[in-house]
C-alpha cells in the first residue's frame, strides 16, 4: 500500500513539474507562425519588436519595419523570451474609426441642428434630448 502511494506521488510530482516548467525560447519561437509580430526579450533585458521571419535550430530572424527594414539574426542562447504581439482585429479597428470619424461628428451636427430649430421656430421642443 505504501509503495503504491509513493509511486503515485512521485509520478504525479514528475508530471506536474514537467507541465509547470516554462518553455524555452526555442519552443516558444517554434509555436509562432512566421510573419507574426513578436516581442523578443534578450538576456540583457533589451526588447526587440518585429515580424518573425525564420526559426532554425539555434537562431531566429526578425525584421523591423521602418524607412529601412532592419533584419536581426538572434541566437537562442541570447534570447530570454519570445512572445506574440496581440493585434486588434479588423472589426475593432473599423468600429473605432466609425466611432471617432463618423458617429461623434454626426451626433454633434444633429443636436446642434435640433437646438437651432427649437430656438428659431420655437416649436414644441420641451423633450429636447
Amino acid at each position: 500500500m505504501i509503495r503504491r502511494f509513493l509511486a503515485w506521488s512521485l509520478s504525479l510530482l514528475l508530471i506536474t513539474s514537467a507541465e509547470a516548467r516554462e518553455r524555452t525560447p526555442t519552443e516558444q519561437a517554434r509555436k509562432i507562425k512566421p510573419g507574426s509580430m513578436v516581442v523578443v526579450t534578450l538576456q540583457d533585458n533589451t526588447t526587440l519588436k518585429g515580424r518573425l521571419r525564420q526559426v532554425s535550430q539555434d537562431r531566429l530572424t526578425i525584421e523591423q519595419p521602418g524607412q529601412v527594414w532592419l533584419s536581426y539574426e538572434l541566437l537562442f542562447q541570447d534570447v530570454r523570451k519570445v512572445a506574440v504581439v496581440k493585434e486588434y482585429s479588423t472589426g475593432k479597428k473599423v468600429e473605432k474609426v466609425l466611432e471617432e470619424v463618423v458617429l461623434i461628428p454626426a451626433a454633434v451636427i444633429y443636436f446642434t441642428g435640433y437646438g437651432l430649430y427649437c430656438a428659431v421656430f420655437r416649436r414644441n421642443c420641451d423633450d429636447f434630448p
